[in-house]
């Protein structure tokens, strides 16, 4: 940007001496010295703009606060240059120069003023005729151009150049990836995107240990395993696998595909299949479909259709719990413009989440019964770079469930690793959750970093007498400490937390590995 800016800025201690020079010219001669008094900065009195035609002087003038009646100041006179250079930019032309004409001050007015001409050369529109891509050995080309959202012949947007990076970095499936660089080929302008491919596949493991909660049974290990392939073929094809044991009894199961750019637009459709075993009292199964719409680089809108089947087992002794299917439809917003996934230094993700459908069952005594059930979901987290190093991570989560004729299976589950730790995997049912996870972490590299965290949450369980379920409102909170280190063979975590009332000896340990092959 700096080297677009053309022509000397006059220092203020030389406008401040000629101005100075002026008002003593002519003036009573007198032998007595007197002190040197710090002058006031001129007063800019008149700002002319040459050579533009693209950009209206309007328009210069609403850019820049040199203003007629302004001090002048050359800090400010700079940074109103680059104002100027980047809405030139944002107008298709890069090449624009801004040179600083003349600075005239003026003695005769007082206090003294400043006349400022700044000359403009526009250079020639950039129109992006091609793009080029280089260092891709997997990923199709025309999956890369896609992402940049450039058509052939559009006018060069440095705000929309600038984006591609990020809009690649996010897609995972590159170590590498450049900032765009502008060329000329035979009069025509090019956009050139260097890459480095990287490993678009993961694995993500974890295991814990849940300590004995009576001097009756014993601790139990918990776990999961996540498969990601989000670069199938090259294509941009996605592919997932996820198993969880949360408890000794509890485990599920979730596998997912996802289509990206359907008939060539933004959109991606994905479809999932979730099961549930709660204990050995019911099964709850889902298959569903999503359509997603990518309106941004950081902003993602969806749709969701959902069926739901809960089959209680042989003997179950729950209340209320019958054979029931449910279908629902959703929509969500997603906000996330985070500068990495893994270990963000900057940015804010937000979820917001509804969904509403029909409950179908069967009592016991025959009678068919139909409830209406809605879900509402909020995510939100925020990141920021306090000092060189060290970052405050926040992040608040809401859920709430409502509907007449809601079972076990239907409730909201919290407590682990992923909500509120210092808890056993789910420990809390309820219809209604609010927790805040904070965290003041210490980076040690580029996704290494050292944390302590305290998380408090708000649990609410709304009353069904004849489920056997009473009203419940309680507060916990957690905390303890941890680390994350990239390692040869992924991603390491491991954290300790104690919960509310916990002795060190009642923690709860977690270790994880997110490893990409």
């Amino acid at each position: 940007m700096f080297s677009r800016i053309a022509g000397p800025l006059v220092l203020f201690a030389l406008l401040t001496g000629l101005v100075s020079a002026q008002q003593h010219t002519g003036g009573t001669d007198t032998r007595t010295a007197t002190p040197a008094v710090a002058m006031d900065p001129p007063v800019i009195d008149e700002l002319h703009f040459e050579g533009n035609t693209v950009l209206e002087e309007e328009e210069l003038l609403r850019l820049v606060d040199s203003r007629p009646g302004a001090p002048f100041s050359e800090q400010v006179l700079t940074r109103d240059i680059e104002r100027i250079l980047t809405a030139y930019d944002r107008s298709g032309y890069p090449f624009a120069e801004v040179r600083v004409e003349d600075l005239v001050p003026s003695a005769e007015a007082e206090p003294p003023t400043l006349t400022i001409r700044l000359g403009i050369s526009e250079g020639l529109p950039f129109r992006i005729m091609e793009v080029m891509v280089e260092g891709n050995t997997l990923t199709h080309t025309d999956v890369i151009l896609r992402e940049t959202r450039i058509e052939k012949g559009e006018l060069y947007d440095a705000e929309k150049v600038n984006d591609i990076r990020r809009r690649l970095e996010r897609l995972e499936y590159f170590s590498r990836v450049d900032n765009p660089q502008l060329y000329m080929r035979d009069s025509s302008g090019g956009l050139l995107l260097r890459v480095a491919e990287g490993n678009t596949n993961r694995f993500d493991g974890v295991i814990g240990y849940q300590p004995a909660q009576n001097s009756d049974e014993d601790g139990y290990l918990t776990g999961l395993v996540d498969v990601s392939f989000r670069n199938l073929f090259g294509t941009g094809r996605q592919l997932a696998a996820h198993w969880e044991r949360a408890t000794r009894d509890i485990s599920q199961l979730e596998l997912h595909y996802l289509e990206p750019w359907v008939l060539s637009l933004p959109l991606n459709i994905g479809i999932g299949f979730f099961q549930r075993q709660q204990d050995s009292a019911y099964v709850r199964r889902s298959i569903d479909a999503q359509l997603r719409l990518m309106a941004g680089s950081s902003v993602e809108v969806g749709a969701l259709l959902r069926s739901t089947t809960v089959i209680p087992s042989v003997g179950n002794t729950l209340s209320g719990l019958t054979r029931s299917s449910t279908l629902e439809a959703g929509i969500d917003l997603r906000i996330d413009t985070r500068d990495d996934l893994y270990h963000p230094l900057s940015g804010i993700m937000l979820r917001n989440a509804y969904s509403g459908g029909s409950k179908r069952f069967e009592r016991s005594t025959g009678e068919e019964v139909s409830d209406f059930i809605q879900r509402i979901e909020v995510d939100a987290a925020w990141y920021q770079e306090l000092l060189p190093r060290t970052i405050l991570a926040l992040a608040l989560h809401g859920r709430e469930l409502n509907g007449d004729e809601l079972d076990i299976s239907d409730l909201y589950r919290l407590g682990g690793a992923r909500s509120l730790r210092g808890y056993r995997e789910e420990q809390f049912v309820g219809t209604r959750f609010a927790w805040l996870n904070t965290e003041l972490r210490y980076s040690l590299g580029r996704r290494t970093f050292a944390f302590v965290f305290f998380d408090f949450g708000y649990i609410y369980q709304s009353p069904d007498y004849t489920r056997d379920r009473e009203e419940l409102t309680a507060w916990r909170n957690g905390y303890g400490l941890g680390g994350q280190i990239e390692t040869g063979l992924g991603i390491m975590g491991v954290s300790y937390a104690l919960g509310q009332g916990d002795g060190f000896s009642d923690g709860k340990i977690h270790f994880g590995l997110v490893n990409a092959f």
